[in-house]
């Protein structure tokens, strides 16, 4: 049996619709804008494979911004690491304190913030959950935006077993690939940890958070999600809650935008483009076709047929291994 694939190429596609189909795509887990006008020409491009829960991916693009804020971590419900090493060119964040250049192992946790520029680059990438790696780490809150240089053994042995390891997947069955990843996260706990700074004051706990998350997550479309319920199970106060979610806003509103996110995807899907727009918007909690259609628009910038439209044509585009657009279904999924 052979691991889940995917290939994206915005050069596939239409100059036009290349940057919209992008920005769609890296959208599950940031926000991007191209440093340089679309003119001077733009492209991004992702191979990746699916190893259990764990997305390994290569990426090369021109020039971006990328920015992972607090409102968008509290509404995605995604929690876990990024590892990446760059192959070429360079990353910062935007107030210069951590620059990972080529060879350096560079660490993200998505559950804080990321504001970060980087120069036309490649880079390879490992995107694990945070249950899987976080027991093997001494400080498993203290990772963020830590740059191990290149020049240490430990991370060039990372490095060098990394780029095997991915290269070597197109033709490694999946039992293989899962066996091999355990060792691959241990050597990582090893580059990571013997860089923390024991001293570091300890970040906030997001435990129950995402236990919460999850939970809404896994109930989204049923009619009796609400405020009460949630708060009921976890043995939280309504304030409490309603404290939790501050940073999107509301409860009400986080749960209505993550069914809008859901419909969204149902709109997409092939299998369901002949099911009426109507009858999704009523399974994902809006029983009147003009308040979905109003309220898609507000967080899309497009109309509900519109975004069916947009994935018709991108059914549509040349196809490698699996649809493009499954290296980013995987990673929204990631620690979820």
């Amino acid at each position: 049996m052979s691991l889940l694939s995917s290939h994206f190429d915005s050069r596939l596609f239409p100059a036009p619709i290349a940057l919209s189909l992008w920005h769609d795509q890296i959208s599950v887990i940031f926000d991007s804008r191209p440093r340089q006008s679309v003119e001077e020409g733009f492209f991004a491009s992702v191979d990746a494979y699916l190893v259990g829960e764990v997305a390994v991916g290569f990426m090369r693009s021109r020039a971006q911004l990328f920015d992972r804020s607090r409102r968008k971590i509290a509404r995605d419900g995604m929690d876990g690491y990024i590892l990446q090493f760059y192959t070429n060119g360079t990353s910062e964040d935007r107030q210069g304190r951590h620059a990972a250049r080529p060879g350096d192992l560079y660490v993200l946790d998505m559950a804080q913030p990321i504001a970060t520029s980087v120069t036309d680059h490649s880079h390879l990438s490992l995107i694990v959950p945070r249950r899987m790696l976080a027991p093997l780490l001494k400080a498993p809150d203290e990772c963020h935006e830590r740059v191990v240089p290149a020049g240490l053994p430990i991370v060039a042995l990372l490095r060098d077993t990394m780029a095997s390891y991915f290269q070597n997947l197109v033709d490694m069955p999946v039992e293989t690939a899962e066996a091999v990843l355990r060792p691959l996260l241990d050597l990582v706990a090893v580059a990571v940890s013997g860089q923390v700074d024991e001293e570091k004051t300890a970040s906030l706990n997001f435990a129950l958070f995402a236990s919460v998350r999850r939970y809404v997550e896994a109930n989204l479309l049923d009619s009796d999600l609400d405020a009460q319920v949630v708060a009921a199970t976890f043995g939280l106060s309504r304030r409490s809650l309603y404290r939790m979610f501050e940073s999107t806003g509301d409860f009400f509103h986080y749960v209505q935008e993550r069914r809008l996110r859901r419909a969204h995807a149902a709109l997409r899907a092939l299998e369901t483009r002949h099911v009426p727009i109507a009858t999704i918007a009523d399974k994902h909690g809006f029983p009147n076709p003009e308040n979905f259609s109003r309220a898609f628009r507000r967080l899309f910038g497009m109309t509900p047929r519109e975004a069916r439209g947009l994935a018709l044509a991108l059914s549509q585009g040349p196809r490698v291994g699996e649809p493009q657009t499954a290296w980013s279904h995987w990673i929204g999924q990631i620690g979820r």
